[in-house]
């Protein structure tokens, strides 16, 4: 668990009793608003069910999926399904994927040239995406896509460069920008080995200074608009974040992020519609430790304002695989006047629900899961539903994913 997720969750801590004061009228509210939609199965649901997050969706350019946890089984099949209606449907051909920008920039390459993401990504794209049986879902349907007269485009957008390509093939590339007779160039190479691995020991503070500074110099010419590469100044760009983050204590990575995000989206992708794949804790909007270490969504909020449309998942009941530990665990009881408990009064499977606009502050007050099905983001008019998120999926029963390779 990285340091940003460490703080997340002690940020996302609320008590029982701030559930219990939650008035009757936002229950009621969500269960006259709310779009249920009756099928055994993800897969199942139909574009005529999903017009109601079709319409929600509206204009927005950027649409963010949002996941609570790496580990649940049908919170990848619905966000597939959702990236099928998306894309098939609603004009949306692009994927930016919580996993290395520079590893999958390499692969959508690969796509390219008629190479299977499904094989590549081991070793390249996050564990939970690319080893998981759900996961394998997204990827063999990227692969799918690639062959259509409409491929859907693939990106990256994390700043932490642990994939094999990044180890194997980001200094190399690094090195043919550096000025011949380079004294700090091995120094650079063996601290940048370091932060592939994710090594949080930190170096001696006067290695830590040649490092940024031969970084410096080398984005002053990666991320020259005319001349430079702007790939490779995003990836150094990730890197120096990953440095800050893991060496000082300076968490930088979701900064990184949305600079990564928001130059595929200006110089990748002008005028294309996107949809972003990832943990909710980087999509979500207004969700910060202060002005200097904000999260990727909180940043993408407030650039693109109502083009950004987040996505939430939840669900009532069952159990996940933790990422972390690679343990199953429980999805916790609901709490009484939840927003889960209030859409627990549908049997339905699935259920949509949209925030009302304007906001509301009862159902802004609602108790709602945020982060591995727990209860936590601060009660009032700026947290949960309408708040840090636009729209919520409810899922009545999760399962946990399978690791297969």
């Amino acid at each position: 668990m990285t340091n940003g997720f460490k703080w997340a969750a002690c940020l996302l801590l609320v008590s029982a009793q701030a559930a219990m004061a939650t008035g009757d009228g936002a229950v009621d509210w969500v269960a006259r608003h709310a779009a249920p939609m009756p099928a055994r199965a993800a897969a199942d649901l139909s574009d005529a069910q999903l017009q109601a997050f079709g319409d929600a969706v509206g204009p927005a350019r950027v649409v963010a999926l949002g996941e609570q946890t790496h580990g649940g089984r049908e919170e990848f099949e619905l966000r597939l399904r959702l990236l099928r209606y998306l894309h098939e449907k609603k004009g949306f051909d692009v994927l930016l994927l919580e996993s290395g920008v520079f590893d999958v920039a390499l692969l959508q390459q690969a796509m390219q040239r008629g190479e299977k993401l499904d094989v590549l990504a081991p070793g390249n794209v996050f564990y939970m995406y690319s080893k998981s049986d759900a996961g394998r879902g997204l990827l063999r349907y990227l692969d799918q896509r690639q062959a259509g007269p409409r491929p859907l485009l693939l990106s990256g957008i994390d700043s932490q460069l642990s994939g094999g390509l990044s180890q194997r093939e980001l200094l190399p590339r690094l090195k043919t920008w550096v000025s011949n007779g380079e004294a700090d160039w091995p120094l650079f190479e063996r601290l940048a080995a370091a932060l592939f691995a994710l090594d949080r020991r930190a170096p001696p503070a006067a290695e830590q200074q040649r490092f940024d500074a031969l970084a410096a110099r080398l984005r002053a010419k990666l991320c020259d608009a005319g001349a430079g590469d702007g790939l490779l100044c995003r990836s150094l760009a990730s890197l120096q974040a990953q440095a800050a983050t893991l060496w000082r204590g300076d968490y930088q990575r979701d900064h990184a992020m949305a600079e990564n995000m928001l130059w595929q989206l200006e110089q990748l992708y002008p005028g294309k519609k996107v949809v972003v794949w990832g943990h909710i804790i980087h999509l979500a909007r207004g969700v910060k430790m202060d002005e200097q270490h904000r999260f990727a969504g909180d940043i993408l909020g407030e650039k693109l304002g109502r083009d950004y449309y987040v996505l939430n998942t939840t669900a009532l009941q069952g159990s996940f695989l933790e990422f972390a530990s690679g343990q199953v665990q429980p999805v916790p009881p609901a709490y009484p006047r939840s927003l889960e408990s209030a859409l627990a009064q549908s049997p339905a499977d699935f259920i949509f629900l949209n925030a009302p606009r304007p906001m509301q502050a009862g159902v802004a007050g609602l108790p709602a899961r945020s982060m591995e099905f727990g209860y936590g983001l601060p009660a009032g008019s700026a947290s949960g539903l309408g708040g840090h998120w636009d729209g919520v999926f409810y899922i009545r029963e999760m399962r946990p994913v399978t690791m297969e390779r």
